[in-house]
């Protein structure tokens, strides 16, 4: 998937989203992931607000994340609270992603964690 998307940029404390490259919006979606606590979830939809864009596009770039670990993408679940999709080593694995947030969570619940305030200036 190539072509232009969006960068982020911050002004009078609103995050914008303006053109740029499709691998410029995967860096900046895999840092704002990175931003996840362990024990905490953010959606694909937070993410995809924050940027002003899809939340299928999020999902998409997070299937193409090669460092699962290190980009904790398993910390991004579905608005409706469910688990979603989870791809690693090219392969849909969800139960994995159900078993590194139960392994992160010390089997509790995961708690939400809210990007958006984190990211205010």
């Amino acid at each position: 998937m190539n072509g232009i998307r969006y960068v982020l940029r911050i002004k009078n404390g609103e995050i914008y989203a303006s053109k740029m490259d499709y691998e410029t919006l995967k860096e900046i979606v895999y840092a704002l992931v990175s931003l996840i606590p362990i024990g905490h979830v953010a959606t694909y939809g937070e993410i995809a607000d924050i940027l002003k864009i899809s939340p299928r596009i999020v999902g998409k770039i997070l299937s193409e994340n090669i460092h699962p670990i290190a980009i904790p993408c398993h910390r991004v679940i579905r608005s409706d609270g469910k688990i979603g999709g989870y791809t690693i080593g090219g392969k849909k694995n969800s139960y994995f992603k159900y078993k590194l947030l139960k392994l992160e969570t010390f089997g509790r619940p995961p708690s939400r964690y809210n990007l958006r305030k984190i990211l205010e200036l």
